[in-house]
């Protein structure tokens, strides 16, 4: 079984966090536009900190799944 990408394991932790089961998410969702607000992104983030070993920097501000996910990759190149 090939490796979950970056995409689905975070689109995995949002709907985890929020349950958003039933809403489609693609890399042009806006993160607002799916109910998460500033402290839900926030706990989205440390999630995605735990599960990936990165540390996110606190100014960093994603505003759709697209960039939260280049956001993530971008750390594990480091």
């Amino acid at each position: 079984m090939a490796e979950e990408s970056t995409f689905d394991r975070v689109v995995k932790i949002l709907r985890e966090q929020d349950g958003l089961d039933d809403v489609e998410i693609t890399r042009d969702t806006k993160l607002s536009d799916i109910g998460l607000d500033s402290l839900a992104t926030v706990e989205a983030v440390m999630a995605c900190e735990d599960e990936f070993g990165i540390e996110v920097d606190a100014d960093a501000n994603p505003t759709t799944v697209g960039e939260f996910v280049d956001m993530v990759d971008n750390l594990l190149e480091k």
